[in-house]
């Protein structure tokens, strides 16, 4: 991936993916991402899943009770590599507000280039019509918990309209990981996260910290 000169380099530490209880589990979830994104979520039995992670079928009604509940286990991995990068950049607001910021957009690009495969994949996987209905609510409840979390950041940075801008900043992360996971060898995350935080930050925050 290239860097720009001109800004700071997107964060090479990751937050570690969200704990799993065995190595079993994690093959199924691996398994489901796959076979729920090349042949739709509608279409993949349990048994099929079972089959390509090489584990008994009774191990995924075992570990996760249905295929709705293997689909939120999917979903809850994402929410939990989210959460990691609003934790760090909570953390850092606590310094800069403007530092919030950039550790927000840099950890998030961040995570999503150390695990582009599961992204890429759980992009194509959420746009599935049959996924909103096995899951009724359950996403735009998910998406909202994390925005009101961003307003708060952009509150704290003290700008002037914080619920309005945090979907707009949302938004473009989501949209810019998803241009990325594209095209990984030629995105630019570098400049585009100097963009996102230099157009998020407040002016006032932005010359005190220039």
């Amino acid at each position: 991936m290239g860097r720009s000169e001109a800004g700071p380099a997107i964060l090479e530490t990751d937050p570690p993916p969200a704990t799993r209880a065995a190595p079993g589990r994690e093959r199924v979830l691996a398994a489901a991402l796959r076979l729920f994104s090349r042949e739709g979520y509608d279409a993949t039995p349990v048994h099929r899943i079972a089959a390509d992670a090489e584990v008994a079928a009774g191990l995924v009604y075992y570990h996760f009770g249905d295929k709705a509940g293997l689909l939120r286990a999917i979903f809850e991995e994402t929410l939990g590599q989210v959460e990691a990068s609003l934790e760090a950049a909570e953390v850092a607001a606590c310094d800069s507000p403007r530092e919030g910021l950039d550790r927000l957009v840099r950890t998030a690009f961040a995570t999503v280039a150390r695990n582009q495969d599961f992204w890429r994949l759980g992009y194509q996987l959420r746009m599935q019509s049959g996924v909103k209905d096995a899951l009724p609510g359950a996403i735009p409840l998910w998406a909202e918990t994390i925005r009101k979390r961003v307003e708060g950041l952009l509150r704290g940075a003290g700008h002037p309209d914080p619920e309005p801008a945090s979907r707009a900043l949302f938004a473009a992360i989501d949209g810019a990981a998803q241009h990325f996971v594209l095209d990984p060898d030629h995105y630019p995350l570098d400049p585009v996260a100097t963009s996102l935080v230099d157009h998020f930050t407040p002016r006032t925050q932005s010359r005190r910290t220039r």
